[in-house]
């Protein structure tokens, strides 16, 4: 039986040869006409019926109002300043064919991400057919991958196939706890320390997730805004790593709790109203779900009650502030209900300290009698909201109960609990959490107001030979108030 044979170059089949020139002229004055940046008028060289094929990304467009609309009028809003340059232009017939680039600056918008005013480069070929000395298709492939590179954004995630070109593997995940410890520390030096803060697109994700008991956001190119916004502020804000602690790998997958000593001086105006000039130190935990060695989304809690007094603030009148000068507001308050946890239970993960962990945590919250030394080594610290210390279990224990004392437990759960042992170092623990309660006792959040509000936190636990010697807790006071407020 004889193998059929696929057909090949159909549409040029047929091909009128005598055409060459006529076709030569038509590609040259639209190109020509492109460079001076015609658009309203190119139809001069386009028959009405013109058909543009692009790759994906690009799309495909029916009839010159299409290919005007939806392709040129776009990418002359996100690049300005574009020359074209053909490197080759090559004609036979009715058919003409071009690869180049083009020159422009990213003045606006562009898949995602916000103008950098950087000049870059776009790639392209370019395949045309015309009739009666009008261009009646054009097949289009343009190196958007390449345009968002240049634009700090990876979208292969570090596993393009050039990576064979430098002799390394493009499944080179992280092997084990040490690497992704490593990774977390570096990145952060780099970003904050070396104020590489563009490098952002490197590490996170296009569609990363960020989520804090304030807001959520979808889009990367929003990290970087945020980034901005806190330096303009903080201008010489370090970031120092106190701990990682990490857990995994499941089909590359990490999930790390980055627990940091933010310090800067309050420089610049924003959030915090007017420059105090003021020295200032907190702590952040901030839990990345890393995928591939990228991340993908990331729960993040600073102690803002803590930024708030060391700039000479009380809380709860900074956030009735800000309700009065429309800061805050109802909507405000809808933030990320339902949507700051989700479950990343990495079971291989849940060793006797997570366990142990999630066990006493639980009770605590649920107001259960608890044998302190089960849990706490008698000389127990816990690092408290607002920058407190406390010593002793007992003071420990003295503390949860003036805080939950305000609330009545609708719904407790937990989100992530991760623990981690290594060599030299004492096992640890990584607990993020959700209440569901009702504000129904006066106390250290005023007067009972019955409303339900949501809190968010997370704990770090070190264990040594009697229990837990040291915990951190991190709870975003100004969340709460603004849901007791608002």
């Amino acid at each position: 039986m004889k193998k059929s044979t696929i057909k090949q170059s159909i549409f040029t089949t047929e091909n009128d040869l005598s055409k060459t020139q006529n076709t030569k002229e038509v590609i040259d004055n639209m190109v020509k006409a492109l460079n001076d940046h015609r658009i309203d008028d190119i139809g001069e060289f386009f028959s009405n019926q013109f058909n543009w094929f692009g790759n994906y990304g690009c799309g495909t467009k029916k009839g010159l109002k299409e290919f005007q609309d939806n392709w040129q009028k776009p990418f002359q809003e996100a690049f300005s300043d574009k020359v074209c340059i053909d490197e080759a232009r090559l004609f036979e017939g009715e058919w003409g064919a071009a690869f180049g680039r083009q020159e422009a600056v990213h003045t606006g918008n562009f898949m995602g991400v916000s103008p950098t005013n950087k000049k870059i480069k776009i790639r392209y070929m370019d395949f045309w057919q015309t009739k009666d000395n009008k261009i009646v298709n054009n097949w289009v492939m343009v190196d958007f991958p390449d345009v968002l590179k240049q634009l700090g954004v990876d979208v292969y995630n570090g596993h393009g196939w050039e990576n064979f070109d430098i002799n390394q593997k493009t499944n080179n995940c992280f092997t084990d706890e040490n690497e992704i410890e490593k990774f977390i520390y570096e990145i952060t030096e780099e970003i904050w320390e070396n104020k590489q803060v563009e490098n952002i697109r490197k590490y996170y994700g296009l569609d990363v997730i960020v989520r804090s008991p304030s807001i959520t956001t979808y889009d990367c190119d929003k990290v970087v805004q945020a980034t901005y916004k806190t330096l303009d502020q903080f201008p010489d804000r370090e970031l120092i790593g106190e701990d990682v602690i990490s857990c995994g790998k499941i089909n590359g997958t990490y999930l790390s709790s980055h627990r940091i000593l933010s310090t800067g001086t309050h420089l610049g105006d924003g959030f915090y109203g007017k420059a105090t000039g003021k020295k200032i130190i907190y702590r952040v935990i901030a839990d990345c779900l890393v995928v591939n060695n990228i991340i993908v989304e990331e729960w993040i809690i600073r102690d803002e009650a803590s930024i708030l007094i060391q700039l000479g603030f009380n809380v709860r009148n900074f956030v009735e502030q800000k309700i009065n000068d429309g800061s805050f507001s109802k909507t405000d308050i809808e933030f990320t209900k339902n949507a700051f946890v989700q479950k990343y239970i990495l079971n291989d993960c849940q060793n006797e300290y997570a366990l142990k962990y999630k066990d006493y945590f639980t009770k605590l919250i649920n107001k259960n009698t608890l044998s302190l030394k089960d849990y706490y080594d008698r000389a127990a610290q816990l690092y408290w909201i607002g920058g407190e210390l406390i010593y002793t279990r007992e003071k420990i224990l003295e503390k949860w109960n003036t805080f939950l004392s305000c609330f009545e437990i609708l719904k407790y759960e937990i989100s992530s609990s991760i623990s981690l042992s290594q060599n030299r170092m004492k096992p640890r623990s990584a607990l993020r959490w959700r209440l569901v309660c009702k504000h129904n006792s006066n106390g250290c959040f005023g007067i009972a107001t019955n409303k339900e509000i949501e809190i968010y936190g997370i704990a770090h636990a070190e264990f040594g030979k009697y229990g837990i010697v040291r915990e951190f807790i991190l709870i975003d006071e100004i969340s709460i108030w603004k849901q007791i407020l608002i």
